[in-house]
């Protein structure tokens, strides 16, 4: 076993746990060790969400995003980030973008749906937005 894989999974083990505090400790350390690792990129942006840090989230999706484009479900956690955020029309591209990745994914035609209904009010009257 590599010393990245023991790092990274040690993160990704205390993120299952729910000790996400501890997680981000360990997964700043190999993101910094190991910049081309989508999954400490993952796994600390969804660490970061857990902690309410949606800015960091949304960061460290979107370096993993950088290594792995074509990952829908990193687009969607991007996309939720960028809801818990604040930023609801970069979060409605994500989840569009994660549809086009994989049409049968379910969580992000949902978000999309959802948020597809909910943003006119949130951005204005006026504009109008195609699921």
């Amino acid at each position: 076993m590599s010393e990245h894989t023991t790092s990274v999974e040690q993160g990704i083990v205390l993120f299952k746990e729910g000790n996400f505090e501890q997680a981000v400790g360990i997964l700043e350390d190999a993101s910094r060790q190991f910049p081309g690792s989508y999954e400490a990129f993952v796994y600390l942006g969804a660490a970061y969400a857990q902690q309410g840090r949606h800015n960091a989230a949304i960061g460290a999706l979107k370096r993993a995003s950088e290594i792995k484009p074509d990952s829908p479900r990193i687009h969607y956690n991007l996309g939720q980030a960028y809801e818990a955020a604040g930023v609801p029309r970069e979060a409605w591209f994500e989840y569009k973008k994660a549809l086009e990745l994989d049409p049968k994914y379910g969580l992000a035609r949902g978000a999309l749906i959802s948020l597809s209904q909910r943003l006119p009010k949130l951005l204005g009257s006026g504009i109008e937005v195609a699921a």
